[in-house]
């Protein structure tokens, strides 16, 4: 792994998004089909031009912040763990930043490479059949 897939590897863990994707899309749910979408996710970014990935790398450790101001001070981790354990109360989750431009953009074209990347893992194959 090089260095630059690492600090992408830490962007997209300290987004939030693994949580958004295990809550609102079972087929992310096992650890095998999570970590095959990640690692689709991170290859597909590696092949982009450094600053577009420099981009993407930014927005993503933004998305708790923006959520933050967002949603009038709340910790985007603490919701996404209440949310995960279904106990939302009231709190917006990360389709709060989809509706903002940019973050729209990463989270669902995250969301979608994700989902792809677990379609494409043998999890996600045996699954289909």
């Amino acid at each position: 792994m090089t260095r630059g897939s690492g600090l992408m590897r830490a962007a997209l863990r300290a987004s939030g998004l693994r949580s958004y994707w295990r809550r609102h899309h079972p087929a992310l749910r096992e650890a095998s089909a999570l970590a095959a979408a990640e690692a689709h996710l991170l290859n597909t970014l590696r092949t982009l031009p450094l600053t577009q990935r420099a981009g993407y790398a930014a927005v993503l450790r933004m998305l708790p912040l923006a959520y933050r101001l967002r949603t009038g001070g709340r910790s985007l981790h603490r919701a996404v763990a209440g949310e995960a354990n279904g106990t939302r109360g009231g709190r917006p989750g990360l389709e709060a930043l989809a509706a903002l431009p940019g973050f729209r953009e990463v989270v669902r074209s995250s969301t979608a490479l994700a989902l792809l990347g677990a379609l494409d893992s043998r999890t996600g194959r045996e699954t289909a059949r």
